[in-house]
């Protein structure tokens, strides 16, 4: 990993581009994005999965064919649709 990145930011870097793409993004153009090798990449998302995977978030990260989205719970749909 490179020394200028500290693994908090390098997830706030992932976490805003997936946040911001709303659709799923290859592991390898997120390791170009943020100057990284993709096995930390890789490690960084896994960890987000883990924590967004608790029941007190509305959010989730996904993983569909070697890309990742960030993308709204199942169990959050019914609030959704109230809104929308």
């Amino acid at each position: 990993m490179d020394a200028d990145k500290s693994l908090s930011e390098l997830e706030a870097i992932i976490e805003a581009i997936l946040f911001t793409m709303g659709e799923a993004v290859e592991l390898e153009r997120i390791a170009v994005a943020t100057e990284q090798d993709e096995e930390t990449c890789r490690h960084v998302i896994r960890n987000m999965m883990d924590k967004y995977s608790r029941d007190d978030r509305g959010i989730q990260v996904i993983e569909l064919d070697g890309a990742f989205q960030m993308c709204t719970k199942a169990s959050m749909y019914e609030s959704l649709v109230k809104i929308a």
